[in-house]
């Protein structure tokens, strides 16, 4: 597999560098014809061998170049802001109350060069209300010599960062043949395994290649090489090797590798999917993912991590997702179902380095609705069934011993938030959930949503893991011994305005904890708790959103 994994990713970068040269071939001719010049020697150096020189380099002025054109600029954007409690956050066990006001801002900007030449690039502003100071701050997150300097970074909070920026070239070499470099959002399907996470206050993005394969309308190939995490590599000059950036100097955002550089701390990730559409109304969607995190470093047990380190996993499978009906009678049915399998670490806590454990994980999802289209607010009413598994010995650490596998589901990078329950309590890990639901639309820009849900645990020995993939009950030998976590009702009301470009939204959840949470709060798990029975929690939001 590590041969595997190497072949791929220089065959990926080799040919993203041979797509460079046909930059000048697929673009459009300048508006401006340029000056003619004296023949160049065969010899040319390699920097401007491998560089366009439609815009050349500059000694002092700045060239003003003929290729732009304002016409072929186009600007979108989004702004967010979201009030949102909780309450009983940890059901009694300890005080956990919260109010948050969370914002962001995007600003994306496309620019055409031809047809075939796209470039995007989209900066985003995010924060919660009050994090941000208006006064510098000189803890750790922020030293003053930065603060007293940039507005970015006044304050604990802020972040300003760069959301997506990438090329997309068009007919690569092959019609039909599309690629897109750079940091980009990966979105499939129901988001269960790739989503933008827009919920989040950040949400995910990925840098890396995408190939895109699309020679009809009922095929589509897509490929690609992502880098989630660079272990070895870090800004600033080579601590005791002064030798291999003699440019960079202290401080300065340069390359640097250190004393310990080993490209196998690397996190790759390599994707393979399909879109097929036999026939109308129908979508077939196999892929295969194969991530491998060869960080060697450990945080509490190593098997119940989302993206663990030191660890090889390939995961297969697919979605298929089919819409039809007559008259004023929808039906709509989409199942998903992925294996996982490969090694990962075990035995953090003794420092041990060794894939040892076998990856034998699974996870599915059902769901279905029937419209009825005729009906005053076109109802739909929908079931739904979300199942992924976990491992009795999922907490493993220096004191036990791992029983030789892993079989807690990865749930690499979701959007969660839209899929098993609206309160963000579970991850698409050791759990069983079975919902029902109804919509409507009381109105053409109005739309209601009343779901309720019924949770457990897959297996008994494993946690209760959050929808951002980390544990929030730990389980407890001997005392958790119940798999019924609780039930959740969640009521979401939206509205749109304006001709559509600014949604409101309200929305409130309920949770009913089950006999494991009274367990878990009998035993402490999170604190000194009251025991007995614990509290329901309580959840919402009210949120104005506007697109542009």
């Amino acid at each position: 597999m590590n041969r595997f994994k190497d072949c791929f990713k220089w065959f990926v970068a080799v040919l993203a560098i041979a797509a460079i040269p046909t930059l000048s071939a697929l673009a459009e001719p300048p508006t401006a014809t340029p000056k003619a010049s004296p023949p160049q020697p065969t010899n040319i150096p390699p920097v401007p061998r491998g560089i366009p020189d439609l815009t050349p380099y500059w000694a002092f002025d700045p060239p003003k170049s003929s290729l732009f054109d304002l016409k072929n600029l186009t600007v979108s954007g989004d702004l967010r802001v979201r009030p949102e409690f909780r309450t009983n956050g940890t059901f009694g066990i300890s005080k956990r109350n919260d109010f948050v006001v969370q914002q962001w801002m995007r600003i994306g900007f496309n620019y055409s060069v031809s047809p075939d030449v796209e470039v995007f690039l989209q900066p985003q502003y995010a924060k919660n209300w009050g994090a941000g100071a208006n006064v510098p701050n000189a803890g750790a997150a922020c030293p003053a010599n930065v603060c007293a300097n940039d507005a970015f970074h006044v304050g604990q909070g802020d972040a300003f960062f760069i959301r997506q920026a990438y090329v997309l070239l068009r007919d690569v070499g092959v019609k039909d043949l599309d690629v897109k470099l750079g940091r980009q959002l990966i979105v499939f399907g129901n988001h269960r395994l790739f989503g933008h996470f827009d919920w989040a206050n950040t949400g995910f993005s990925h840098d890396g290649i995408m190939l895109r394969y699309a020679p009809q309308k009922t095929l589509a190939i897509q490929g690609g090489w992502f880098r989630p995490a660079e272990g070895d590599f870090s800004q600033g000059p080579a601590a005791g090797n002064p030798d291999m950036f003699p440019l960079a100097v202290p401080g300065a955002d340069g390359p640097s590798l250190g004393a310990s550089a080993d490209a196998s701390d690397d996190t790759d990730m390599f994707i393979l999917r399909a879109d097929i559409k036999p026939m109308k109304g129908l979508s077939i969607e196999p892929m295969y993912v194969f991530f491998a995190n060869g960080a060697a470093s450990f945080s509490g047990s190593q098997v119940t991590q989302a993206h663990a380190p030191n660890q090889n996993r390939s995961t297969i499978g697919g979605r298929a997702a089919w819409k039809g009906g007559a008259g004023g009678l929808k039906l709509d049915l989409t199942g998903e179902y992925y294996y996982q399998f490969g090694s990962i670490a075990g035995n953090p806590g003794t420092g041990n380095t060794t894939r040892n454990l076998h990856i034998n994980a699974w996870a599915g999802a059902i769901m279905g609705g029937v419209t009825l289209a005729n009906m005053p607010m076109s109802p739909r009413i929908g079931v739904e069934f979300n199942g992924a598994s976990g491992d009795g010995d999922a907490n493993c650490n220096s004191s036990t011993t791992c029983n030789g596998n892993a079989n807690t589901f990865e749930n690499l990078y979701p959007t969660n938030h839209i899929l098993m329950g609206y309160m963000d309590l579970f991850a698409w890990r050791n759990m069983i959930g079975y919902s029902g639901n109804l919509q409507l639309k009381p109105t053409p820009e109005s739309h209601v949503e009343i779901a309720g849900w019924i949770f457990r645990r897959q297996t008994n020995g494993d946690n209760w893991y959050r929808a951002a993939q980390n544990i929030y009950f730990a389980h407890q030998p001997g005392i958790t011994t119940s798999d019924s976590l609780g039930q959740e009702i969640d009521v979401i009301y939206t509205h749109f305005i304006k001709q559509g470009k600014v949604a409101l939204q309200l929305g409130y959840g309920h949770f009913f904890p089950g006999l494991f949470v009274e367990q878990a709060s009998s035993g402490n798990v999170n604190g000194t708790g009251p025991g007995g029975n614990p509290p329901g929690q309580d959840w919402g939001y009210a949120q104005v959103h506007v697109n542009f």
